[in-house]
This record gives C-alpha cells, sequence and structure tokens, in this order.
C-alpha cells in the first residue's frame, strides 16, 4: 500500500513539475516575444525617422564634393539605407543606358567632403519670364560617418540636421536633429543626456527639456547666453 502511495506522490510530483516548467517556458517566451517587438518597434522608428516621410524631405539639386575634391552636380531626396544605416543621394548617370544598372548610384557621406544645395530663390513653381534670380546661397552639409549634417540652429549652442531645410523653414522637423555642439567644441550626438550636460544650469532650458521639447531649450538656452553676453 505504501509502495502504491509513493507511484501516485511521484507521479503528481513529475504532472506538477511539467505544468511549473510550462508556465515558465511560456512566461520566458511572452518576454522575449516583447523584447523583440520592442526592438523591432525602436528599429522601425528609426527607419522612419531616416526615410523622412516629412515634407522637409523634397528632391534637390545639390552640389556633391567628393573624397578627390571632383564635384558633382546630383537631383536627388536624401534617402537611408536599411542595410548600412547611412543616408545616401541617388546619382543618376545619364551616360548609361536605362536598362544599365550602372545608371543608378548611391552616393554615401564618407565618399563625400560635404555637400550643399542653393536656398536662395522661391524653390520649385512657377517662375515669370521677368524673373531675376537673386544671388546663390549655399546651405552646407558637412559628411560625416552615417550622414551629411546641416547646421540649423547656432549660437552657443549649435543643432545639426541630417535634412537640409534652414531651421527657420516651415518644413523643418526638429525631430531630423541629429548632433549639437557647445561653442567650437566637438560634435556630439543629440540626446537629452549630452543636451542637459550642455545646458547646465539654465533653468529655462532645463524646464523644456524636462516637457521633451528639445529645440525649444535649444532656442531658450542661446537666447539666455547671448542676453548674459550683452551686460
Amino acid at each position: 500500500m505504501q509502495f502504491i502511495y509513493r507511484c501516485l506522490f511521484l507521479i503528481v510530483i513529475v504532472v506538477f513539475a511539467q505544468h511549473v516548467n510550462a508556465q515558465t517556458m511560456r512566461a520566458l517566451n511572452t518576454m522575449l516575444n516583447r523584447q523583440w517587438q520592442g526592438q523591432q518597434m525602436g528599429m522601425m522608428m528609426a527607419a522612419g525617422r531616416f526615410n523622412y516621410n516629412n515634407p522637409g524631405n523634397l528632391k534637390y539639386n545639390f552640389i556633391v564634393t567628393m573624397a578627390d575634391n571632383s564635384k558633382k552636380e546630383v537631383s536627388s531626396k536624401i534617402y537611408s539605407d536599411t542595410v548600412t544605416h547611412k543616408t545616401y543621394l541617388l546619382f543618376v548617370d545619364k551616360s548609361y543606358p536605362k536598362s544599365d544598372p550602372n545608371r543608378n548610384k548611391k552616393i554615401y557621406p564618407p565618399q563625400t567632403l560635404s555637400i550643399a544645395r542653393n536656398v536662395a530663390g522661391p524653390g520649385p513653381g512657377f517662375i515669370r519670364a521677368d524673373y531675376v534670380p537673386p544671388p546663390p546661397r549655399f546651405f552646407n552639409g558637412i559628411a560625416k560617418d552615417s550622414c551629411w549634417m546641416f547646421k540649423v540652429i547656432s549660437g552657443s549652442i549649435n543643432a545639426y540636421s541630417c535634412l537640409s531645410e534652414e531651421g527657420d523653414a516651415q518644413t523643418f522637423d526638429p525631430s531630423t536633429i541629429v548632433g549639437i555642439q557647445l561653442n567650437n567644441g566637438p560634435i556630439e550626438k543629440f540626446n537629452e543626456d549630452n543636451l542637459k550636460n550642455m545646458v547646465g544650469l539654465d533653468i529655462d532650458a532645463l524646464e523644456n527639456i524636462q516637457k521633451k521639447n528639445y529645440y525649444k531649450a535649444i532656442k531658450k538656452y542661446n537666447h539666455n547666453a547671448a542676453k548674459a553676453a550683452k551686460k
């Protein structure tokens, strides 16, 4: 009889252990799935940012200074390569026929020294026959490893965007800021911690950082710094 009880007890223990193990595995799989989904969402958000599905990512005529100092005129948007995680311009080499795969070439930032576009004039659209274009004014982007950086805010803190829309343009999107620079120091990655270090104890800037309004925080800091410099 005792032998039967021991057998039943062992069976209960085994069944209970299998049940607990199944629950543990389900919990582990749920956790891993959530982590994977979070990573996927993060990558999707990053990809969305660099695909620039916003009014600022228009097709412009860029003057590209290549690494060997030669120059190309490239009519392109600024695209993102999801494999290399670098932005690029698409250069159509019309010396090749349309059927030739060499006709379309990607130009990445490390292949260049800089790019620039003329921001003077009315932009795309109808131009009257008597229109006299203003002198060119070039908006320059310096080449970094993964993108070109255009200075969109100037002051004690400079801010750099990876799109070529000027900071005061209606089409400028603050979410495209990728670099910040304190005075003439190094350009650092744009994030909350680096911005906090740069604004120091400026209350106005810190309040805007707390509200996640980083663009306004930079503007406030620059305004206060300029005002203090005049005293």
